[in-house]
């Protein structure tokens, strides 16, 4: 009998000693959850607060950029307006806008020494 009272405290001591074990082990396991939980906060905080501030900053960007693509858009169209009035005043200069001329813009089709086409499509 006191053999096996032996073996049972033995066996209680093994069992005592894989509890604690396990315990510690769960103990380490719990607190490296509660570290990784707080770090995922933090990182989530941070990504959150880096979003917002990234979106602010490409809000403004962007409204900058519709700014002055309507400053380049409205330039364009004055300038435009600008280059047709200078060409009509170039082209009343050299009296391109006569009627005669806009007359004569066919008088190459009705020339008399225009060459005729051949038959084989050559003139």
């Amino acid at each position: 009998m006191r053999t096996q009272i032996e073996q049972f405290v033995d066996q209680r001591d093994e069992a005592r000693r894989d509890a604690a074990a396990h315990l510690g082990a769960a103990r380490r396991t719990a607190a490296r959850n509660t570290h990784l939980t707080e770090q995922l906060q933090d990182a989530r905080a941070e990504d959150l607060g880096d979003s917002i501030t990234d979106a602010i900053g490409y809000e403004r960007r962007i409204v900058r950029m519709t700014r002055a693509v309507a400053r380049l858009s409205a330039a364009l169209t004055s300038e435009t307006r600008r280059a047709d009035r200078l060409q009509q005043r170039l082209d009343s200069a050299l009296g391109l806008d006569s009627p005669a001329i806009a007359d004569g813009a066919l008088w190459q089709q009705h020339r008399t020494d225009k060459p005729k086409p051949e038959p084989g499509g050559k003139p």
